[in-house]
């Protein structure tokens, strides 16, 4: 089901499948990718508990978990609304403990402020050991034409080494040096075969989507996040920028125990861990 919640700048819509962020309008106009020529029918998938092709292995036991996790796959229920604000709630079942042994709750809320939106992933642990999770965001921007001319503009100096993955999603090892600087010029070509960039602990914790005409489209900022991805699929108007707290594994490696894992959070028995990104849009 969809619900609807609004303020004086911003309209968004949210669907219980997925917890996932549908529509976000602007000034009367969708700002969120809506499918419009069939490539990609996503428009802000919610990553739990693992974000692409990551390994979930407990104990020595290898779990078959999908990439980008089940979240966004899973129905959740609202367990809370208000003026400003949605709240859904997935919880462990018998189906989830299949491709991740662990109980948990994952609580997803949506908050205007303003012509800010505040997602936030808390994740409760509701087992009896210790709980090891990733997350991130996957929230995407309509462009209304090609993404050339665009430019993402960071918040700090960054050297843009691109984590090259393979047509299966797993990083081959190989970097991809775009240059140093605080912009970086978005060029379909990066995006082509719908390949991704891939950069790896950034200084920046924010970043501004720029029009070709030098206007600042939406920010992102993601404290608590290691990663930033982009992604587009082919022919699309549109953007992702992605906060992910792990990368994809390594092509061809052995799996690692998922605890130590890096970009893997844990959470003690009973307690509970909060990520979370804020958009603004302009």
């Amino acid at each position: 089901m969809k619900y609807t919640i609004g303020n004086e700048k911003l309209q968004i819509e949210a669907d219980s499948l997925g917890a996932e962020l549908v529509s976000v309008r602007f000034a009367g106009k969708e700002r969120v990718w809506q499918n419009e020529n069939g490539s990609w029918a996503g428009h802000a998938p919610v990553l739990f508990p693992v974000c692409g092709h990551f390994g979930v292995t407990v104990g020595g036991i290898r779990y078959p978990i999908r990439a980008h996790g089940f979240a966004k796959r899973s129905e959740f229920e609202l367990n809370g609304a208000g003026g400003d604000y949605l709240s859904f709630r997935l919880a462990s079942s018998p189906e989830t403990k299949r491709v991740y042994p662990y109980g948990f709750e994952l609580t997803v809320r949506y908050t205007l402020r303003g012509n800010e939106l505040i997602t936030e992933y808390e994740v409760k642990n509701s087992g009896k050991t210790p709980l090891y999770f990733a997350c991130g965001g996957h929230p995407s921007f309509a462009l209304g034409g090609s993404v050339e001319g665009y430019a993402v503009g960071f918040s700090e100096e960054e050297r843009f080494l691109n984590r090259v993955h393979n047509d299966d999603g797993y990083l081959t090892g190989e970097v991809q040096d775009l240059g140093t600087g605080k912009t970086l010029s978005l060029k379909e070509e990066y995006f082509a075969n719908e390949y991704t960039l891939i950069f790896a602990d950034t200084r920046s914790k924010f970043v501004a989507l720029k029009s070709p005409r030098g206007e600042t489209v939406a920010t992102l900022a993601f404290g608590g996040f290691s990663n930033l991805l982009l992604w587009k699929p082919q022919g699309a108007e549109m953007i992702c920028i992605e906060p992910w707290t792990n990368l994809p594994d390594l092509a061809g490696a052995e799996d690692s125990e998922f605890s130590k894992k890096a970009g893997v959070s844990e959470v003690a028995v009973g307690k509970r861990a909060t990520f979370a990104f804020t958009i603004a849009y302009f």
